[in-house]
């Protein structure tokens, strides 16, 4: 029988109404449930996890739980790396979804736990590369989606508007991309204000070494869905990350929309503020706010995001069907 671990954040949105389902599982053979303290406690934790070689680990929480536990396992060398699997137990879980769980956290778990007796050899595992940010600071952080700009407007406004009201899924998270979409076409502030960055850069080609550049948004990712099954990304190259950014101000936005979503990049011109590519490096210089995988942090300065070493992820979403 194979072992599973399974790593839950009581905290996240989706597990508040599932604490009793979670409860009962360090009862199952084959199956060890641990619950996660303080963000700092995270590495010890794992470490002990690890030392005990699980078949798998689950990682049950939100997008943020999952950065926080894939910053603290690539945040050492000497931690070894067991399947991973997301369990949707956060709010939007975008990132879970686009590793193959799927949206029910019951049906996820249960897939999950039929890997006790299936052979390691049959296992759907994907090896995929996850973002790692490095700040001038020396600042660390493991995660699947970064952005600036307008949608660091719209994660302010779900945590002032819609975080009491405690409203979550794919649905939510729609709501806020529509109203910074209107407020941006409105030229409407907050969400309509530009972020300046300087010195954008892939590697070594610099977008425009002579001035700042003025943006609405800019986004990178690992990811080959974002939320509501959205693609906005269509750039050339052959890179591991997608970054996909738009001018302040985008021209003929609301004609546009559709085609950004689902990444039409025949329908989007560079000459019109629509900007996308693939690469394997992205560094950049702001005076602001930035958001990984849902998390703010304040502040901004130098950032430099790079591939990481690809990590075993298991795709379970057949078995969802």
């Amino acid at each position: 029988m194979n072992r599973l671990v399974i790593l839950s954040n009581p905290d996240s949105g989706g597990n508040r109404a599932a604490e009793a389902r979670f409860a009962t599982l360090g009862g199952l053979s084959g199956v060890e449930h641990h619950v996660t303290g303080a963000r700092e406690a995270l590495p010890d934790l794992l470490a002990g996890i690890l030392a005990g070689r699980p078949s798998a680990l689950a990682v049950n929480g939100g997008d943020g739980t999952l950065q926080a536990v894939l910053t603290a396992l690539l945040s050492r060398d000497d931690l070894p790396v067991p399947p991973l699997y997301a369990l949707p137990g956060g709010s939007t879980n975008m990132s879970a979804r686009d590793l193959g769980s799927g949206a029910s956290l019951r049906a996820a778990l249960r897939a999950f736990l039929s890997l006790r007796d299936r052979p390691q050899a049959i296992w759907p595992v994907e090896q995929r590369p996850v973002l790692e940010l490095r700040s001038d600071g020396g600042a660390f952080f493991a995660g699947l989606f970064f952005g600036v700009g307008t949608i660091v407007r719209g994660a302010e406004f779900w945590a002032r508007e819609l975080g009491a009201a405690r409203r979550t899924g794919e649905l939510a998270a729609g709501a806020v991309l529509a109203r910074g979409a209107w407020g941006l076409l409105r030229r409407q502030p907050p969400f309509a204000d530009a972020t300046v960055l300087r010195r954008l850069r892939f590697g070594d080609a610099s977008v425009d070494a002579e001035r700042d550049l003025r943006v609405s948004l800019l986004f990178v990712t690992v990811m080959r869905r974002l939320f509501l099954g959205m693609t906005p990304f269509w750039g050339e190259g052959s890179g591991a990350m997608a970054c996909t950014w738009l001018d302040d101000p985008p021209r003929r936005l609301l004609r546009r929309l559709p085609a950004l979503l689902r990444g039409r990049g025949q329908q989007l011109r560079a000459d019109e503020g629509y900007h996308s590519r693939r690469t394997d490096g992205v560094s950049l210089n702001l005076d602001e706010s930035w958001l990984l995988d849902g998390e703010l942090h304040a502040g901004g300065g130098r950032l430099t995001l790079a591939p990481s070493r690809p990590l075993p992820f298991i795709d379970l979403r057949r078995e969802l069907n």
